[in-house]
């Protein structure tokens, strides 16, 4: 029967594999929370297990909460539509919400995509993010962890929803029997960023203090922020590189730019145009990002004097190697970079005079 229930309520092919590779068994109780708090499957089918199974165990008060969890589901019947269960809006089942882990082989720097995601009329957009400073210490870390069944999520930086960028502070908690690995062609635009993204935090990783215990970033008992409880002034985390402060509208986390902006209520501003329409990010960073993912179309804009020179000349760099690669099909030579560079400085020369 657990071959079965594996196969039937894990959506995800990859945890529904390693379920199967390791001959995992759930529990009668982590079986009843699983179905009852699930988004990808109909109200029918939900309520018709559900009945059948309390028929089969043995345990009087298991029976009495999956009971209690009925009258709920049948109270929530209205959230069974088709969109609102693409979007996984259900609502918890408070009668059925122990912890549970949800075993699975999903590591930093995995490229996975969301079985719900979000739906329109026409189209369906797909969300596509990659898992970051997730090693087997924090598997380790998260597998004793004790809460309610939100615990069991991933968190999951979501990057792209389709090819649409989705922004620097974009993640969600995403349970793994919802998520699979995805393979993108190495020349597909993504893949770039989503490498540059997977190297970047394996060396913070490695600066890790090892007697630090990992990021939880999952439901109402968010250990960071329990850490930094009473910090009104932001401080950096030493295990996870996070930047971290309370605030009067909650607790924020983040990067340096972000949350020194949230705590100031001020930011940085780097203007750009992009396809002949103005935009802006809050970082440097996040504008070289544009400029490489299209050098011809995307340009910074200087007239409210938000970049240094240096940040202008780098950015016209960038636009004229990627002109020359475009031009001959291969890379710039040292004496080219040289030549390029001379030029540049030449023009900030004769500005300057």
């Amino acid at each position: 029967m657990e071959k079965n229930f594996i196969d039937e309520f894990i959506p995800s092919k990859d945890t529904r594999a390693y379920l199967h590779s390791i001959h995992y068994e759930f529990t009668d109780l982590e079986k009843a929370t699983i179905v009852a708090n699930h988004i990808m499957i109909s109200y029918e089918k939900k309520v018709e297990w559900l009945n059948s199974f309390k028929e089969k165990i043995s345990d009087d008060t298991l029976k009495d909460r999956i009971s209690k969890a009925l009258v709920q589901i049948k109270k929530d019947k209205k959230y069974y539509r088709k969109c609102n269960t693409a979007l996984g809006a259900l609502p918890y089942n408070e009668s059925l919400f122990d912890f549970v882990f949800i075993p699975h082989d999903f590591r930093h720097g995995d490229i996975v995509r969301s079985l719900y995601g979000g739906w329109n009329t026409t189209e369906f957009c797909e969300k596509v993010g990659i898992i970051l400073s997730y090693f087997d210490k924090d598997y380790e870390f998260y597998k004793n962890l004790r809460g309610d069944y939100s615990d069991v999520q991933i968190c999951v930086d979501i990057k792209f929803d389709g090819v649409a960028y989705q922004g620097e502070f974009k993640h969600e908690h995403i349970n793994p029997i919802y998520i699979e690995r995805m393979t993108l062609n190495e020349k597909d635009e993504r893949m770039a960023y989503l490498n540059y993204l997977t190297n970047l935090y394996s060396k913070k990783n490695i600066r890790m203090d090892a007697e630090n215990k990992p990021e939880y970033a999952g439901g109402s008992d968010d250990l960071l922020e329990q850490k930094y409880l009473g910090e009104y002034v932001p401080v950096q985390d030493d295990a996870s590189g996070i930047w971290c402060v309370q605030t009067g509208h909650g607790f924020e986390s983040g990067d340096i730019n972000y949350i020194a902006s949230e705590f100031s209520g001020t930011g940085l501003i780097y203007h750009f145009m992009d396809n002949g329409e103005m935009d802006h990010v809050h970082g440097f960073e996040s504008v070289l990002v544009e400029i490489l993912k299209d050098p011809e179309h995307v340009d910074i804009v200087t007239d409210y004097g938000e970049y240094s020179d240096q940040e202008i000349q780098m950015v016209k760099g960038i636009k004229r190697a990627a002109a020359f690669v475009q031009a001959h099909h291969r890379p710039m030579t040292n004496a080219e970079l040289f030549m390029s560079r001379r030029s540049l400085t030449e023009i900030v020369f004769q500005n300057f005079k």
